[in-house]
């Protein structure tokens, strides 16, 4: 036998290890060496095979890549940093990929998340023979992954697809030419680890500490589409208003900016209306908005006093028309039932649009209605998406639960600019199309082999 002859010990099946035997001659006579090897990939029959030709090259992620394309996951992945350095069973942008069917599959287990990823494509069943083991990921791969490529992968990704989605022409998004948005809040419950804890603190009341802890989340939405123009963070020690304010450049100068109750201090005003944003936010109760002047259609100029001058001024018994702030407009109303026999609260709203016929008493309570699409929104996120208020997100450290709150936010923006997208060429309103059957529909071609590259 000539030296450095090769032989092959064992017939292997396509993917499976097998063994080849080197032949070398030794003072002793020719000694077999024999090393284990492996088949990466088999081409079927009309398939021209390529350097990168594997099935993580191939997933992508159903209809959602019109929102998320390949080319645009690749790029915010070499924007962070966080592309691979070798050649993966899970590179960078099959893990944001997998992140997104994880949201869409949220009661799924990391593996039938995968199996729903790749169980449409024909041509995977042949090619997951002639694979490695390694193409079906584990739990611990998929969670090594989702670690390696961190969160804020995520966070730019929703910021590449946020935004507003109404044109001028749709009625329900503007007011005398300002877009609607409103800005709203909700907390999450998390798994109860120790890390969890530190990082985002427990809710609490005159009963005790809640059983979870909780994150916060405060976003901007476009009324009339439900679009995320923007949504931030935080563990519970932090409030709404700052996270509020980390979210200003979202907004458009001329923008109407709806608000609850809890959004509303001289701070906060100061900082919206420094960005160029009108506002017309509800007031509580206990507000002190005295009359300066009473306005031809019944409201009247007030103003949200500064907090520091308020409480000098007052020691020295000023009177509270004397104390300087804002100037506001106040606009107070009711909504009686069509027979009559109802009649709500009173609502209270105060907005920077001083002129009456700029924003009419009509025009401001019907904004206000409008505030409530973002609770839809938010409640289509806890519901249609995650499963409901009582499920809890499944990570369990406070990058991956900041990565899965993301990728729940993308996808929901993804199906919002699908139905936006959908309704244009239709000729309806985005409001007429059901986000859960979008989203089911969407479920239904994750893998729809018409929907990935070639």
């Amino acid at each position: 036998m000539s030296p450095d002859r090769i032989v092959v010990v064992a017939d292997p099946v396509a993917g499976l290890p097998f063994k080849v035997g080197y032949c070398r001659p030794g003072p002793n006579g020719v000694k077999l060496v024999l090393r284990w090897y492996k088949i990466a990939c088999v081409a079927r029959p009309g398939q021209q095979v390529v350097a990168g030709d594997r099935l993580a090259d191939r997933v992508g992620i159903g209809v959602l890549a019109k929102v998320f394309p390949p080319e645009l996951v690749d790029r915010v992945v070499e924007q962070a940093g966080v592309r691979e350095q070798r050649t993966r069973t899970l590179p960078a942008r099959v893990v944001v990929y997998y992140l997104l069917a994880m949201v869409l599959f949220f009661n799924s287990s990391y593996t039938e998340v995968w199996n729903k990823l790749v169980a449409g494509l024909d041509w995977a069943r042949r090619f997951r023979v002639r694979l490695s083991l390694g193409m079906q990921p584990t739990a611990a791969a998929v969670t090594y992954a989702r670690q390696r490529l961190g969160w804020q992968v995520m966070e730019r990704l929703m910021e590449e697809v946020a935004g507003p989605l109404a044109g001028q022409d749709q009625e329900r998004a503007f007011v005398s030419g300002m877009r609607l948005v409103a800005v709203d809040g909700m907390c999450l419950d998390l798994p109860d680890t120790p890390e969890n804890a530190a990082e985002f603190g427990y809710p609490g009341n005159e009963g005790g500490r809640g059983p979870f802890p909780q994150l916060r989340v405060v976003g901007f939405g476009e009324c009339g589409t439900r679009s995320v123009l923007g949504a931030a963070t935080s563990g519970l020690a932090t409030g709404e208003q700052p996270l509020t304010r980390q979210l200003l450049g979202k907004l458009a100068p001329g923008d109407l900016l709806l608000g609850d109750r809890n959004f509303l201090s001289h701070g906060l005003l100061a900082d919206v209306l420094a960005a160029g944003v009108h506002v017309l936010w509800r007031a509580k109760s206990d507000v002190g908005l005295p009359v300066l002047e009473v306005l031809p259609d019944g409201t009247w100029l007030s103003r949200i006093a500064d907090p520091a001058a308020s409480r000098r001024m007052r020691r020295k018994g000023a009177d509270p028309k004397d104390i300087p702030g804002i100037t506001v407009r106040v606009i107070e109303y009711s909504v009686t039932s069509e027979d009559g026999s109802e009649t709500s609260e009173t609502f209270t709203l105060v907005t920077d649009v001083l002129d009456p016929e700029l924003l009419t008493c009509e025009q401001a309570a019907a904004a206000c209605a409008s505030r409530w699409q973002l609770e839809t929104c938010f409640d289509e996120l806890e519901t249609s998406i995650r499963g409901g208020a009582a499920v809890v997100l499944r990570s369990k450290s406070p990058p991956m639960i900041r990565q899965e709150i993301y990728a729940m936010l993308c996808c929901y923006q993804a199906i919002r600019t699908l139905i936006s997208h959908a309704a244009g060429d239709a000729g309806i309103d985005p409001a007429r199309i059901s986000f859960t059957r979008a989203r089911d529909g969407i479920r239904s071609r994750i893998s729809d082999s018409g929907c990935f590259s070639p």
